[in-house]
């Protein structure tokens, strides 16, 4: 049975690929070992050139570095590539010093990548073809070139490979294909080798070096190192928020109509000069709240306030958001409100002797209680009311519940109120809180209360 040469063997081999060798690594440079394989002629067990030399029907191979390969991308998945190679062939003779022979040749073509159309992983299966120049024994040799490869790829710079060449000779240019006897030889070569790829390509072709390119995959500006501008602004697309529109570098190349620092498509007011914090619309009064939504635009107000002062209508410096008693002055202390309440002064009642309208010193404390309450409602108005019991008759008791008001109003006046405030009236004896036919009920009615007006 027929030897299956390592040509057939590489032939049949298929696998999925990706070249490491592009325009990012334009050139390669492989170096390994070959081995050469002369062809059998009429079925006879023994190889034989053109110069009719019979060699030994065995693969013949070197040991060293004896295959160097330069080639350069072209694109496409094409490249050029020129190869040196050295061997020794051994030849049958029965004289040792004509054994062996020296094989050398010098080759240059093309090789088609499968990279071109197909995304193929570690592996690439190449194409190749071309012409080169080999001599044997001294013997020279025009040859046409074909052949396939398969790379493997450790890295994207750096991987294995080999190839099935198959050359086809003659001494004469013209006998390479014909029907001569000694026309159509060919001897088959094999390399193993480790290729390396490196350059500084260009990817994208747009004419910055990929080393400085930072848009790597796409034609752009040497400016913007490589990168597109689709609207010309001087911001690279990948930076650019409005890519389609002419902007500004400082707003990520988009446009700002009213020159408010605020790009156009973030610009709720973007005709109107405004304030970044506000999204580009305008405030007049500074208060946060903007004039659009603003109750108050010309003066200054809380944003919860809708942009508007928050109002004190009794003017006690507690505002009404904040006073539990806004129609009434009061301290801040009390939320408000007074301190004394109005209502506890109607609980107060100041007593007197029978027939006498003297103010006892008894009831001081009493009348203190009062100055506070009135003093700390500044803007009610007081009445002071005066009674009698009911032992004298309408024209003393009346005169005297009168006196008896009108001591207490020289005593707050003296102590501070505004007198404006204070008004009296005399009730005599008309309006009895106790029974006057008992001394209690008597003493309860000798008395001055107090009502606001």
């Amino acid at each position: 049975m027929k030897r299956l040469s390592l040509f057939t063997i590489l032939l049949a081999l298929n696998a999925s690929l990706l070249s490491a060798q592009s325009v990012t690594n334009p050139w390669q440079i492989t170096l390994g070992a070959n081995a050469v394989e002369f062809y059998e002629r009429q079925s006879i067990q023994y190889q034989t050139g053109n110069d009719g030399i019979q060699f030994d029907d065995k693969i013949n191979y070197s040991k060293y570095l004896s295959y160097l390969e330069i080639s350069r991308y072209l694109g496409k998945g094409i490249s050029f590539n020129i190869a040196g190679s050295l061997n020794q062939v051994e030849r049958i003779t029965t004289t040792p010093s004509e054994n062996p022979d020296l094989y050398y040749s010098f080759d240059g073509g093309l090789t088609f990548s499968s990279t071109a159309f197909l995304n193929t992983g570690r592996l690439d299966p190449t194409l190749s073809l071309g012409a080169g120049y080999t001599n044997i024994n001294d013997y020279d040799h025009t040859t046409a070139n074909f052949g396939l490869g398969l790379k493997f790829m450790f890295d994207k710079s750096f991987g294995l490979t080999l190839k099935a060449n198959r050359k086809i000779f003659s001494r004469d240019v013209s006998k390479l294909i014909g029907k001569s006897e000694d026309s159509g030889d060919y001897v088959n070569q094999f390399i193993f080798g480790f290729s390396y790829s490196f350059g500084n390509g260009d990817s994208d072709r747009d004419g910055v070096k990929d080393d400085v390119d930072a848009c790597i995959n796409t034609p752009g500006l040497p400016e913007l190192n490589g990168c597109p501008d689709s609207d010309g602004d001087g911001v690279r697309d990948s930076q650019d928020d409005c890519p389609d529109t002419p902007g500004l570098a400082a707003l990520a190349g988009c446009p700002d109509s009213d020159g408010d620092t605020v790009a156009d498509k973030y610009d709720k007011c973007p005709e109107v000069v405004g304030k970044p914090e506000l999204e580009g619309c305008p405030d007049a009064d500074d208060d946060g709240v903007i004039d659009e939504k603003d109750d108050c635009p010309e003066e200054f107000g809380p944003v919860e306030n809708n942009g508007c002062p928050w109002s004190d209508r009794d003017g006690d410096g507690v505002l009404d958001k904040d006073d539990n008693c806004p129609d009434v002055a009061g301290t801040s202390s009390n939320a408000g409100c007074p301190e004394y309440p109005l209502e506890a002064l109607e609980e107060l009642s100041v007593k007197f002797i029978s027939d006498s309208f003297d103010i006892d010193p008894a009831f001081e404390a009493q009348l203190a209680e009062a100055f506070r309450i009135i003093e700390s409602n500044s803007t009610a108005k007081i009445i002071i009311e005066g009674h009698a019991d009911a032992t004298g008759n309408d024209q003393i008791n009346v005169p005297l519940s009168e006196l008896r008001a009108s001591q207490i109003l020289d005593y707050l006046v003296r102590a501070g109120i505004d007198p404006d405030r204070l008004s009296i009236v005399g009730y005599g004896s008309s309006q009895p809180k106790g029974d006057n036919s008992t001394a209690e009920g008597r003493s309860q009615n000798r008395r001055v209360d107090f009502s606001v007006e």
